[in-house]
């Protein structure tokens, strides 16, 4: 996307995107812009900025980010099925939240303080509801900083994250999770270990629910029989049995859905989608790397987070365990997980001090018994996520059903229902995002792609190791 031929402030970016959105109605070009990729649109008529042409090139391509398709500016996908999806969810709704209030609020609180909080500037939002016959969504956007041009891509997550790559994604994820900790801290009533005194603009943060509280039992269930029916293809009766007897009789220990009181000391605001796709890495020995393939030999020094539409209250485990289990190579797993986890809470601790922030209450073997306690939560989740990223037929599957969704007749809502949907205290719950998700996984066996087959069955047997062994 080209822009003035000029370095401009924070400030001025977001005051050039207000215009070009306000006084051009840049969000009604979205789709085709989005959909076609033509040669984009010029204005010339904005003295303060000269000509200004603004060109749309894919960022990720389709499987990378099934909420989003993302470009410099990021909307809503133009798959339909994965559009409604993903509005009814709410997802990019919370995620805008996220990027508008809470980590405005999250910086001015710890401003001076030496903690990067290693996300991309945000310019501008824009919310287009849908309402039958006249806007379907697709001018919902959000614009963000283009990192690609700081030499920031993402990894290869065909052959997972190597020992670096872990390395410097908890590093990153202990910054982000030390001030949120502190965030939450100064909005608890120790009496009564709610967020009472939440200011205004982050109290959505309890008010909606994203689709993990509300989804997640019907989704774990959904998933368990790809993977138990996975154990039996690969001649594992006995894993099918144990996964078996998970859901059956041991789903409160599958499905752990937090509250700040449940989380004890280490109660924090969540990534909530944190795997290798929804993170940009840039390399120390290549400028301006841009493939995947270059990627996988090199050295990460700085990394992106990206993609904050699952964001919620819980414990740091649950973002550390579904990244090591959707992402991490198996080997990196298996061999340096209690190392990357020491990493972990001694990053975070450091930070904590200076935040003037004790955590006496959590030792290192209290977190990493915590670990083995929610290892089965991160079984399912993290599986899910590498089956969803690895499978090729989900790709195909998702093609397919968009296909199926262009030739349906109009759903007719009234606009009662649409504003209903839009209410403050609208719950998160998608039941068209639990059928997509279902539908996705549904169209293949989890064993029919070798490098899925590996990771997810040594998976399954270091979880199974874990809560088996004395």
């Amino acid at each position: 996307m080209t822009r003035p031929n000029c370095v401009m402030s924070l400030l001025e970016q977001q005051l050039f995107w207000k215009t070009i959105f306000e006084e051009k109605k840049f969000a009604s070009q979205l789709p085709s812009l989005a959909a076609n990729h033509v040669d984009g649109v010029t204005y010339d008529d904005l003295p303060k900025y000269g000509k200004v042409q603004i060109v749309v090139q894919a960022a990720s391509s389709l499987g990378d980010n099934f909420m989003s398709d993302t470009f410099t500016i990021k909307v809503l996908p133009s798959n339909l099925m994965l559009r409604l999806a993903a509005y009814e969810s709410r997802t990019h709704h919370h995620e805008m939240h996220m990027y508008l209030h809470f980590f405005s609020l999250l910086q001015g609180m710890h401003a001076g303080q030496q903690i990067p909080l290693d996300i991309p500037a945000i310019y501008y939002v824009n919310i287009e509801e849908i309402i039958p016959g006249e806007t379907d969504g697709s001018g919902t956007c959000i614009v963000l900083e283009d990192l690609s041009t700081q030499g920031y891509c993402m990894s290869d997550k065909f052959g997972g994250a190597d020992y670096r790559h872990c390395h410097l994604a908890l590093t990153s994820l202990a910054h982000y999770h030390a001030m949120t900790m502190s965030a939450v801290r100064k909005w608890m009533d120790p009496s009564t270990d709610e967020l009472s005194n939440l200011p205004e603009s982050v109290k959505f943060l309890v008010k909606e629910k994203t689709v993990y509280e509300v989804s997640a039992v019907q989704i774990a269930r959904d998933f368990s029989k790809k993977m138990i029916e996975f154990a039996q293809d690969v001649k594992r009766p006995d894993l099918a049995e144990w996964l078996t007897q998970l859901i059956d009789e041991r789903l409160p220990e599958v499905i752990l859905v937090d509250t700040v009181k449940s989380c004890g000391p280490m109660a924090c605001i969540l990534h909530g989608d944190f795997w290798n796709n929804n993170m940009l890495f840039k390399y120390a020995d290549v400028e301006g790397k841009e493939t995947e393939s270059t990627a996988s030999s090199s050295i990460p020094v700085s990394l992106k987070l990206i993609d904050f539409q699952m964001s919620r209250i819980g414990h740091p485990l649950t973002d550390i365990l579904y990244f090591m289990n959707a992402s991490a190579k198996p080997e990196v797993r298996e061999r340096r997980m209690i190392r990357l986890l020491r990493h972990y809470y001694d990053t975070l601790t450091a930070d904590l001090r200076l935040l003037g922030i004790p955590l006496d209450n959590c030792s290192l073997q209290d977190f990493l018994n915590e670990y083995k306690r929610r290892s089965l939560m991160g079984l399912f989740f993290g599986g899910l996520i590498m089956s969803m990223g690895l499978a090729k037929a989900v790709v195909s599957t998702m093609q397919q059903l968009d296909e199926e969704e262009q030739l349906k007749e109009p759903v007719n809502r009234t606009s009662e229902q649409v504003v209903k949907t839009d209410s403050e205290d609208f719950s998160g719950k998608s039941a068209s995002f639990e059928e997509t998700i279902k539908n996705m996984m549904a169209s293949h066996k989890l064993s029919e792609n070798p490098i899925l087959t590996d990771r997810l069955l040594r998976l399954i047997i270091q979880v199974h190791t874990l809560n088996t062994s004395s």
